[in-house]
């Protein structure tokens, strides 16, 4: 609930901040202040109304895809702040008016630009990244792990897109495939089969943990969708793969204190292993690598952050999180978060891309 009066004061305040400097700026008369006012309301309204339909099941596809693009809305005021909040800390250093409306309007028109290639950007799919890493008690020569997370599908998520996303990870052959959380917006236990997501091929398997958004999609319907897809969920838990490798997780570490009896667990889920041998350790959240890096671990595989995805997000989370996208290594111990496999809201990237991981350890 907190969260939600939160979320709802901040959009009315963004809204009133970005409409109330247009209509300043360009000295906006009755007619054109009245008429753009009612144009923001109604897309406000328009992006409240995606989010909660992304959650429910949509039989008529028109209605589907109208209400679907109202995220895009989210992703365009997020940018028009972000572009005016600039001119502002500017007008600090140039106070001058001409600049003032000039800036403005700049920032109008890179609103747009910037808005159509981030949606141009989430289109062109997901790119396929490659990382290799020395793992000197590997057993085998090779190894190869594809990471998906983040991909939150949902009601207006089309078949064809995920799909492509299954198609393109077993393509790359992998060993096993790692879930790292906030696969699901809403309830797919029945319709998973529509994705192909039962389709996804391994030599060992699939493994996967929750996310935050699995929480409140239904953490019961997670565990039912995990296994009509055949993937086993490591929470608080390991599993040896073919005497190789460990492959262990934890339920997504905040959402799983107020919403399930398994509480994220990092002892827990590394009880009884053996660290002579290599261990992937699966986590939503990035910030367990504080905690499980204590461990003589070899890799860590999180999300959650979507490299930011638009501004002022990214550099929101750039500022917030240590582990924001990308490698990091600590002592021996590695850690890569991923940007995501799809998005989160608008679909939109500014300044990063969908990603599905392929990570070769070699000896």
């Amino acid at each position: 609930m907190v969260f939600i009066i939160s979320f709802f004061v901040i959009y009315i305040l963004v809204h009133y901040y970005v409409f109330n400097k247009i209509a300043i700026v360009f000295r906006l008369e009755t007619n054109a202040y009245f008429t753009i006012l009612a144009v923001f309301l109604f897309l406000a309204i328009w992006g409240i109304l995606a989010q909660y339909f992304s959650h429910k099941i949509i039989e008529n596809n028109f209605i589907k895809s109208f209400i679907g693009y109202g995220y895009i809305w989210f992703g365009v005021i997020s940018i028009m702040f972000s572009l005016f909040f600039i001119t502002d800390i500017m007008y600090i250093f140039i106070r001058n008016n001409q600049f003032v409306y000039y800036s403005t309007l700049i920032a109008c028109v890179l609103t747009v630009i910037c808005s159509i290639y981030s949606v141009f950007n989430v289109y062109r799919g997901p790119v396929i990244k490659n990382i290799s890493i020395n793992v000197p008690n590997l057993s085998v020569n090779q190894f190869t792990i594809v990471q998906l997370a983040d991909t939150h599908i949902d009601s207006f998520t089309s078949y064809k897109e995920v799909q492509n996303i299954v198609k393109m990870t077993n393509e790359l052959n992998p060993d096993i495939v790692v879930l790292a959380g906030d696969i699901l917006e809403s309830n797919l236990s029945q319709e998973y089969q529509s994705y192909n997501l039962d389709k996804i091929k391994s030599k060992y398997g699939v493994f996967a943990v929750s996310g935050n958004h699995e929480y409140y999609t239904g953490i019961n319907e997670f565990n039912l969708f995990c296994d009509n897809i055949k993937a086993t969920i490591v929470h608080n838990t390991n599993i040896l793969i073919e005497d190789i490798l460990y492959v262990s997780g934890i339920p997504d570490m905040k959402m799983s204190k107020h919403f399930d009896s398994q509480h994220a667990d990092i002892k827990k889920s590394f009880q009884n292993i053996d660290f002579k041998k290599p261990v992937i350790f699966l986590s939503h959240q990035p910030t367990a690598f504080f905690e499980s890096s204590k461990y003589p671990i070899t890799l860590q595989l999180s999300g959650h952050t979507h490299a930011g995805q638009i501004p002022p997000f990214d550099l929101i989370e750039y500022i917030f999180f240590k582990y924001y996208y990308g490698l990091y290594k600590k002592d021996n111990t590695y850690l890569y978060v991923t940007s995501g496999t799809r998005w989160w809201g608008p679909p939109m990237r500014l300044f990063s891309r969908s990603e599905i991981v392929c990570i070769n350890l070699y000896k």
